[in-house]
């Protein structure tokens, strides 16, 4: 597991494999990775030290094998309110949906995915884990991570409760939110249920 740094090309070079794979592992095309790599670049830019993408490769490679990128998540440190709170609907409802207090802060994680051919290997457990590891590490520590879920995706919805992560609120919500989830959502079109989960990192205020 790793935490994509640098600067310049390089940094973009692995911003954009990573939005590779998460258009990849949704079943998009090349135009959506275009629209991922949009989204990590604003991300990069403007969050700074609140903003953290892991990396996941694939352990299994033979001496001499190119390590394979394998599955990828980002997370964000966010005020609950105040002039540097999310401004894309379904996130800046988090932090009342969860009683957040005006003095919070919460980690939003997206970008969650994994390869198909690696799937049920432990991968996404990992890598919640570094992502919860980098939201502790944050200046001010978040009281809680959240996320949005599917909520025809069993299969993500048993690997969060599995990692501790509950379920808060279901909503029929606009597919189409946020820059990175744009890029996904034209897959597939209208409106879904997502569902919002969290997991508190701090004792509740």
């Amino acid at each position: 597991m790793r935490q994509v740094a640098g600067e310049g090309a390089a940094l973009v070079d692995r911003l954009r494999a990573c939005a590779e794979v998460t258009a990849e592992s949704f079943g998009a095309d090349e135009s959506s990775a275009v629209r991922v790599l949009d989204g990590l670049v604003r991300k990069v830019r403007y969050s700074g030290d609140a903003f953290a993408l892991l990396e996941a490769y694939d352990d299994g490679a033979s001496d001499g094998e190119e390590e394979r990128l394998c599955g990828c998540a980002d997370v964000t440190a966010l005020p609950a309110f105040g002039p540097r709170a999310s401004k894309e609907t379904l996130v800046a409802r988090v932090p009342i949906a969860l009683g957040l207090t005006e003095q919070s802060n919460y980690a939003y994680l997206s970008g969650m995915c994994v390869r198909e051919s690696h799937r049920r290997r432990g991968v996404g457990v990992k890598l919640l884990e570094a992502c919860e590891t980098c939201a502790r590490k944050m200046t001010p520590t978040p009281a809680a991570m959240a996320l949005h879920v599917d909520s025809d995706n069993e299969g993500a919805i048993a690997l969060y409760e599995g990692c501790g992560y509950a379920r808060v609120i279901e909503r029929e919500v606009d597919d189409a939110f946020g820059r990175m989830s744009r890029a996904l959502g034209g897959l597939v079109g209208g409106k879904k249920k997502k569902i919002l989960m969290s997991k508190w990192l701090s004792s509740r205020e």
